[in-house]
């Protein structure tokens, strides 16, 4: 008996199942935007760097850029002066934060539209198609190798060079007749070199001083305040729309729970990024939970908080120097001098500080009167 060609019932096919193992293995490591996804990992490296910037495959250049000035500005270090713990971690944040910027605003990092990929069982339904004839392995180096033999080429043709011409310039220096000539035409050629390899160095660095952004005023008013005096507050909950959410390549990592402190000068923009979106929200106020943060033409300007629904780390500096060892304070006393005696008060407004049930009433910037609460927080007074 004659048995007939059937494709359906063909046994002996390694290369059309191998072929199918490795389309499907390659399917498992595709990222979730199209990307392929590189040693072994469930993202690519573009959807990795934009975790940290808060942002999904899909961001534009534009936001991108947007999310890296305001956790810049959220990150930078010199917001942390008077804590060394917080200042080490924002220096390592923000670390993370410029290598993730430089990824994606280069070649590497731009998003190419690629088509879809079908699937394995749509390409088993479909049918065998025609076998193609796959390039042996060898082929796909020996354009590496060739690359390898021309720099093995040209390094020996250089040394060869470099060799030469010190010979040449050995000799000429040397002969009496024409080695003074020389050596001053050799020694002028040389200095022009330098001045123009100096003039060049110093545009670069000043192109590259331009594209580092310049602090915010708040952070700078930051920058200047002195060390910090006050008493530890709670951390505030990460909001659901928090930026910093992984480092750059640690797709399984926790998301960061450090949050820096919320003070006066910052935008609402930069207290939602550090925040996230609030319960509440109008032009002058913000609302989480039970507290309460106060703008005056844009800037936040006071705050109520309440520990118990919202803890928020808020925190003052003295503008002015101030004895470290003040104790207590007194009718006259200066907001600084309060804030070093009392710290941060947990409400805060234009000629108020607030601390539980107690109160600081100034006028001028100078304490005129108090209520104190005992019971909640006591204020330290001088008798």
């Amino acid at each position: 008996m004659h048995s007939t060609f059937e494709p359906g019932r063909q046994r002996n096919n390694p290369p059309i199942i191998i072929a199918t193992y490795q389309d499907d293995l390659a399917s498992m490591r595709t990222c979730s935007c199209g990307d392929s996804a590189e040693d072994g990992r469930d993202r690519c490296a573009r959807c990795s760097a934009l975790d940290a910037f808060g942002l999904d495959s899909a961001a534009t250049a534009d936001q991108i850029k947007e999310a890296y000035r305001t956790l810049v500005k959220v990150w930078h270090p010199d917001r942390f002066q008077g804590d060394p713990k917080l200042q080490e971690a924002a220096e390592a944040r923000l670390k993370a934060i410029n290598t993730a910027y430089v990824f994606l605003t280069s070649k590497a990092g731009e998003r190419v539209a690629r088509p879809p990929r079908p699937s394995s069982r749509a390409r088993a339904s479909a049918g065998p198609g025609p076998r193609t004839t796959r390039r042996p392995l060898i082929a796909l180096r020996m354009p590496s190798l060739t690359k390898l033999l021309g720099f093995a080429v040209l390094a020996f043709g250089l040394l060869i060079g470099l060799l030469f011409a010190k010979a040449v310039d050995s000799y000429l220096a040397a002969q009496p007749v024409t080695g003074r000539f020389y050596s001053e035409a050799r020694n002028g050629i040389l200095a022009n070199f330098h001045a123009a390899a100096r003039s060049m160095w110093s545009q670069t660095g000043q192109s590259l001083q331009s594209l580092i952004p310049q602090k915010s005023a708040s952070a700078s008013a930051l920058a200047a305040q002195t060390a910090d005096t006050a008493q530890p507050e709670t951390a505030a909950p990460a909001g659901p729309q928090s930026l910093h959410r992984r480092e750059l390549g640690a797709a399984h990592a926790e998301p960061v729970r450090l949050t820096p402190y919320i003070t006066i000068g910052l935008t609402q923009d930069e207290v939602k990024a550090i925040l996230g979106a609030p319960s509440v929200a109008a032009d002058d106020k913000l609302t989480y939970g039970g507290s309460e943060l106060d703008f005056t033409h844009g800037k936040l300007a006071g705050w109520k908080i309440d520990p118990a629904s919202a803890p928020i780390r808020v925190k003052l500096w003295p503008d002015a120097p101030v004895d470290p060892d003040l104790t207590s304070f007194a009718v006259g006393s200066s907001k600084s001098a309060v804030l070093v005696v009392q710290g941060t008060p947990t409400y805060l407004s234009d000629n108020q500080f607030g601390y539980g049930g107690s109160i600081v009433y100034f006028q001028n910037n100078r304490v005129v009167s108090w209520k104190n609460d005992p019971s909640s927080v006591p204020l330290r007074v001088e008798p």
